[in-house]
């Protein structure tokens, strides 16, 4: 027994339905994170219809699309943030992923690049605003004690869907064209997403907190949540992670195809093996996760930290790896299993991380902390790319690839100061052996 006090729950988030609500949660979260990558795998070959050079390919579609993409997500994150903590989010998550989709199912018939431009602007948006919902349901749905396994099996789903995605981009793409992925990924979430509204009830905020909801909100809310130093180091690590990770899955697919010298399909299966690391090492991160925090609340960063330090050499490995061009038949078993070692230990982190965001924020505050948590990360995923393809202009893909894969330890670095500030900012919400919190007035 760790000690730590027992939550119950209400009807409303039974055992049985909060097991439906975040399996079709994750089916949901799935097909959605399928639309992120689509374009990977066949940068070469949408330049070429648009008449780009190989600098307009990475600066035009790896960068600017990728800004746009993830800033125009990062804004509609804030006020679908504030709403969470204040509407039916069952209702608003259903109008959301369907508002995502659509663009995402028109760019399968983009005619020229304004138009590609806009659409993944706006499929950006489901995205964007799904996140801080599905986190907050999530914490009402289960215990502190449960909430980095359940975590991590939403972003196990969210990795699936990219892995899928990117997929079905590199194997349909040549022979099919680049279009058709789009068309193909977005239509199921049409009729999941009336489906989860139809059958999903919304749980009562804070059911599973030791504390009460705050009933604060605005600028109160906002100046607490940066009061909090867990809150800030999170944010911070963040950044640092979203851009290579960001980076890799814009660029690395497109990298080992014209640069290292492998076939499109066999760059993909590369791609799909490291994602398929990425998902089982976020997956048994959270199980992982999970444990520890019953022995410590301490053991949750310390984890998270060494694991993201230590996945920076496989990966460093794997963007030096020779090149392979004039090799007839190159051998893939490298390169899968430098990416995926490196993918199975930085995938480690994030359900923890976002585990530990949802117990140092009350019930109420928690679609806000989710909204900006998520600004933070397109800042990264937005901006790095641009960042990074301004680097290949400048020296190269290897030696830009190489500055993005630095800054995970940064973010490692970042992870560890939380494990002396994370214990004690959680304290007050989730409740602790020798302190339950008062409630909140």
């Amino acid at each position: 027994m760790s000690g730590r006090p027992t939550h119950h729950v209400t009807d409303s988030t039974s055992p049985a339905r909060s097991r439906y609500a975040v399996w079709l949660m994750s089916v949901l979260a799935m097909f959605l994170f399928a639309d992120q990558n689509l374009m990977a795998p066949n940068l070469t070959q949408i330049a070429e219809e648009f008449g780009f050079t190989a600098a307009e390919r990475d600066t035009k579609l790896g960068g600017d699309i990728s800004l746009v993409f993830w800033m125009l997500g990062g804004l509609i994150t804030i006020p679908v943030g504030f709403l969470t903590d204040r509407v039916n989010r069952v209702r608003l998550l259903t109008l959301i992923i369907l508002v995502g989709e659509i663009p995402c199912f028109l760019t399968g018939y983009a005619q020229n690049y304004t138009q590609l431009f806009w659409l993944r602007a706006l499929t950006g948006i489901g995205i964007g605003g799904a996140l801080p919902l599905t986190y907050s349901l999530l914490a009402d749905y289960f215990p502190p004690d449960r909430r980095a396994a359940a975590a991590g099996y939403v972003g196990f789903a969210m990795g699936v869907g990219i892995a899928v995605g990117q997929l079905v981009a590199g194997f349909m793409g040549p022979t099919y064209g680049w279009r058709l992925p789009f068309i193909v990924v977005a239509t199921p979430n049409f009729f999941l997403g009336v489906l989860f509204w139809l059958t999903v009830r919304e749980p009562k905020r804070g059911a599973t907190d030791a504390s009460l909801p705050t009933k604060i909100g605005g600028w109160k809310a906002i100046k607490r949540l940066f009061s909090v130093p867990s809150n800030v180091l999170i944010f911070l690590q963040g950044i640092a992670a979203t851009v290579p990770w960001s980076v890799f899955f814009v660029f690395l697919n497109d990298f080992y195809a014209q640069d290292k010298g492998f076939s499109v399909e066999a760059a993909t299966l590369i791609i799909t093996a490291i994602g398929g690391a990425a998902i089982l090492g976020g997956f048994l991160g959270g199980v992982l996760g999970s444990r520890l925090y019953e022995r410590s609340p301490r053991y949750l960063p310390v984890f998270s930290g060494l694991t993201t330090i230590a996945g920076v050499a496989p990966i460093a490995l794997l963007l030096n790896y020779p090149t392979q061009a004039g090799v007839a038949d190159p051998s893939l078993l490298m390169p899968i299993v430098y990416g995926g070692v490196g993918g199975l230990l930085l995938a480690a982190t994030a359900p923890n991380v976002r585990a530990m965001l949802l117990n140092v924020n009350p019930a109420d505050q928690r679609g806000t902390t989710f909204a900006f948590y998520n600004l933070a990360d397109d800042l990264g995923r937005g901006f790095g790319p641009v960042i990074i393809s301004a680097l290949i202009v400048a020296a190269g893909r290897v030696w830009a690839f190489n500055v993005a894969n630095m800054l995970w330890l940064i973010c490692g670095l970042l992870l560890l100061v939380l494990t002396w500030t994370f214990p004690k900012d959680e304290a007050p919400i989730v409740g602790a052996p020798d302190r339950m919190p008062e409630a909140a007035p």
